[in-house]
């Protein structure tokens, strides 16, 4: 959806309060397995430097892999834009412009289950104080400083 920034010469903000969908393309290009319509509320105004003054509120949902179960999970967003644009521009690509937003919300690692133990044939990921608890497991237990 483009917005058109000339507006504002003449009104004293737009406001912004709708759904927007991005096509499989948009999806494809991230680590977001599905999206569901973005709402996106609040406004463009100009500032006293004649930029345009973005104050955007995204509310969504993805669809994202655990992080431990490899699993489709969904994954819940709210991000809170503020962003001054250029005062050059004529035109806004809405779809564009919240693209990156979204895309930065994904999180680098997500699970819901934080008690999944992984192991496997011949091996078992442990923390540090198990390693160190087991029995055998320190090579150095009888090496003493004096």
């Amino acid at each position: 959806m483009q917005i058109n920034l000339l507006e504002l010469n003449y009104k004293d903000e737009i406001v912004i309060d709708q759904e927007v969908s991005y096509s499989e393309e948009f999806i494809k290009t991230s680590d977001i397995l599905k999206l569901s319509d973005v709402h996106v509320k609040g406004n463009i105004t100009r500032n006293l430097d004649d930029e345009y003054v973005i104050a955007f509120n995204l509310v969504g949902e993805m669809t994202i892999h655990d992080s431990n179960t490899y699993e489709e999970i969904p994954y819940k967003f709210d991000v809170l834009i503020e962003e001054n644009l250029e005062s050059s521009m004529k035109t806004l690509d809405l779809n564009e412009f919240l693209w990156h937003y979204i895309v930065l919300e994904v999180p680098i690692k997500y699970t819901l289950n934080e008690n999944y133990h992984q192991k496997g044939d011949g091996y078992e990921v442990i923390s540090e104080e198990e390693y160190e608890n087991k029995e055998g497991n320190n090579p150095f237990k009888d090496f003493h400083l004096e």
